[in-house]
């Protein structure tokens, strides 16, 4: 079956997604080794390395969930089942997600562009050519 348009626009949406999700990991890890040293300074060697083992926490996750989409995009791209429903549970998960930081945080956190993309992904993955395509 030849791939519905909107399956590759969400691929490339997809794909585009994690190449940001890996940059945003090397930039956490600079910030790592920045407040790191920082904290070192201020506070002590102890506190420097608990500080940025911290934030390098937070880059590992990033630079798994950019592996992750890159692998969920070429799923898209080969109309394999699995990565239809990777796709909407990661999507679906990224939705709660912003719309708990928006009651939680008042709003602040919110980051109205994963969540716009988040929910235009779930849209597209539920429209009944797409879900034809990947057979489900």
């Amino acid at each position: 079956m030849n791939r519905p348009q909107s399956v590759t626009v969400l691929a490339i949406l997809q794909l585009i997604s994690g190449v940001f999700s890996l940059l945003d990991g090397l930039f956490i890890l600079l910030f790592a080794g920045i407040f790191g040293g920082l904290g070192a300074v201020g506070f002590g060697a102890k506190v420097g390395t608990v500080i940025g083992g911290f934030i390098a926490i937070f880059a590992a996750i990033s630079f798994i969930l950019g592996l992750l989409s890159l692998l969920l995009a070429w799923g898209l791209f080969q109309l394999k089942k699995w990565a239809w429903t990777g796709t909407l549970i990661v999507h679906i998960i990224a939705t709660l997600a912003q719309i708990a930081k928006m009651f939680g945080s008042g709003g602040t956190a919110v980051n109205f562009l994963t969540l716009g993309f988040a929910v235009a992904s779930i849209y597209y993955l539920l429209r009944p050519d797409v879900k034809q395509a990947f057979l489900v």
